[in-house]
């Protein structure tokens, strides 16, 4: 399974996404990027629950625990300012003095309702396993993402490396998030060989949703989409030119 593992993310190829090649040059607009992770503070506080709805069909209680211990760990372990949503609200705050009021004050994009919508699906209404491996390789890509954008926008003098948080705790934490999803997957593929079909379809589909949401988020980079009307000006222009024609 292993094997398996690393062929879906080298397939994949999602440091090469377009999201982290211009990140990493130096050609994705500073103001682009801190909208697109506004936006990704949907994914950072919903990812949680899918996660926890899982729980309740992983058939093993002892298999049940690491995942208990992840939902817990999202949670900052009881403590609440480290509630991961919160440290995310931090970073978007050291990055650009984005407040709060300012993340709700954006309408949701469709490439995060695709992927939020995805998961309560999937760890809902489908195979544990395949939840499992969709959440697992999810984890796994986070981990090198975390490590990669965390090191550019230091890199770029966007926020220091003494102020980063939230990216350099998941580059770390990850690893173990998605070993404790890859643990109950090789029990299943090691013990029955009917149900390697569904673990490969569950880590396909979360690295391919993964790395589609950071393609979406570069694709609409210059969106800006706020509550009561759109205030892109790509848009605005558009209007404008309709009305006066």
């Amino acid at each position: 399974m292993n094997q398996l593992i690393e062929q879906i993310l080298r397939e994949t190829n999602y440091l090469n996404n377009p999201y982290f090649v211009h990140l990493h040059n130096g050609t994705f607009d500073k103001s682009d990027f801190v909208e697109t992770q506004i936006q990704f503070y949907s994914a950072v506080e919903f990812f949680a629950r899918p996660m926890a709805a899982l729980v309740s069909k992983i058939p093993c209680p002892e298999q049940r625990l690491g995942i208990l211990r992840n939902v817990w760990e999202e949670h900052g372990e009881g403590d609440s300012e480290r509630f991961h949503k919160f440290t995310f609200l931090t970073f978007l705050q050291r990055l650009d003095g984005c407040t709060f009021a300012e993340v709700q004050s954006r309408v949701l994009w469709p490439e995060l309702r695709i992927f939020n919508s995805t998961l309560e699906g999937v760890c809902n209404s489908d195979n544990y396993l395949i939840g499992v491996g969709t959440m697992g390789i999810i984890e796994r890509m986070f981990s090198d993402i975390s490590f990669f954008i965390g090191r550019s926008v230091v890199e770029r003098g966007w926020i220091t490396s003494s102020q980063l948080i939230h990216y350099d705790l998941h580059e770390k934490l990850d690893i173990k998030h998605a070993e404790d999803f890859f643990a109950i997957l090789r029990t299943a593929w090691n013990t029955d060989l009917q149900t390697r079909d569904a673990i490969a379809q569950g880590l396909r589909l979360g690295a391919t949703l993964f790395n589609g949401l950071y393609e979406g988020l570069f694709r609409a980079r210059s969106r800006r989409w706020l509550q009561g009307g759109f205030a892109n000006h790509h848009f605005a222009k558009e209007e404008k030119q309709v009305q006066e024609a």
